[in-house]
């Protein structure tokens, strides 16, 4: 089986992007070839996931979104990929997929695409819940943050390699609430990767929350894969749609359980300006002269805790992969398109 997947790497986008890299058509494009392997052409070819590529075209993190962690050091012999005389082969319909990694970034072609043999498989990894696809309802269509299913469109989710998922707990966590705050940016210390994860699995809860009009972000997985408890404020108010393959369920019964810490912690530190409130003030001053909990105080009043972060990291071992997230849009592909 051949795929080609059409990257969003044309001259206009790397003249203009703040970063090279799409995070949603890089975690995709990894599943696939995990999954697939050389069977994945990435055309334009995602060099920046090539470790002896990225050598030679030395970008420094401030180009890679995320500094590059999690995706961009997965893979070498660049040059050993047939990215030769692609129009053509999409013309002699020579793959058997043909799928656009970030359709409103680049929809080269397209035209060809739609009148070769190939399934199409469109993706819209944007930080929006507008439906950025072609109107063709014979084409199957995956969208993040999406607010409600038609009948050739999807969701999708972000995802982590299974290959960095750590392989236990740490069950002597140090943090009882992770030192990394969304939007306090002054806790964005960590330039390696290993420090950064070192970080989630030296935290037993993580806070984290939807990002303006959207909901995603991957560093509830980069918590979870960790063996960290994403604190998601306002979960239960999530669109169905979204988010679909986070086990949303059992980190809102966790939130509404455990979310008192966050009383523990100055709400200004930790909350951004809209989710502050008089009662989480309130609630701060009145506890203020209780005794301060610890992870080690926590687990030991709280045992149970260890067995969430396990039944949790056992889920994203087998559900948050990238390569599951390919197995589910290829095999969602396939049906629709027998019909």
């Amino acid at each position: 089986m051949k795929i080609l997947f059409i990257t969003h790497l044309s001259e206009q986008f790397l003249k203009n992007a703040n970063f090279v890299n799409d995070i949603v058509s890089d975690m995709l494009l990894h599943g696939l070839k995990e999954t697939f392997g050389n069977d994945v052409i990435d055309f334009p070819g995602a060099w920046y996931m090539y470790a002896d590529e990225i050598k030679r075209k030395p970008l420094g993190e401030k180009k890679l979104w995320g500094n590059g962690f999690n995706y961009y050091d997965s893979y070498t012999n660049y040059n050993a990929i047939d990215r030769s005389d692609i129009k053509n082969k999409i013309k002699n319909n020579y793959f058997e997929f043909i799928i656009y990694g970030a359709f409103p970034r680049s929809n080269l072609f397209f035209e060809e695409a739609l009148n070769s043999n190939s399934k199409i498989i469109v993706i819209d990894g944007e930080d929006n819940t507008l439906l950025h696809h072609n109107k063709n309802k014979n084409i199957i269509f995956f969208k993040r943050e999406l607010i409600k299913k038609d009948e050739n469109v999807f969701p999708i989710n972000c995802c982590i390699p299974k290959k960095k998922i750590c392989k236990n707990l740490n069950l002597e966590p140090k943090n009882l609430l992770s030192p990394l705050i969304p939007y306090r940016y002054e806790t964005y210390i960590y330039n390696k990767e290993t420090e950064y994860f070192r970080m989630w699995q030296e935290s037993l809860f993580g806070i984290s929350h939807a990002y303006g009009a959207w909901w995603e972000s991957v560093r509830y997985y980069e918590m979870l894969m960790n063996g960290c408890v994403p604190l998601i404020l306002n979960l239960k108010n999530c669109p169905q749609d979204t988010l679909t393959l986070l086990p949303k369920k059992e980190l809102i019964n966790t939130f509404d359980k455990y979310s008192w810490i966050l009383n523990k912690y100055f709400p200004p530190s930790i909350y951004k300006k809209k989710h502050l409130s008089l009662k989480k003030f309130l609630l701060f001053f009145k506890d203020i002269f209780k005794k301060r909990y610890d992870s080690k105080t926590f687990i030991d009043q709280y045992p149970e805790i260890n067995d969430i972060r396990n039944v949790l990291l056992e889920y994203t071992r087998n559900y948050l992969t990238t390569e599951y997230s390919a197995k589910y849009i290829i095999n969602t592909a396939n049906k629709f398109y027998l019909n």
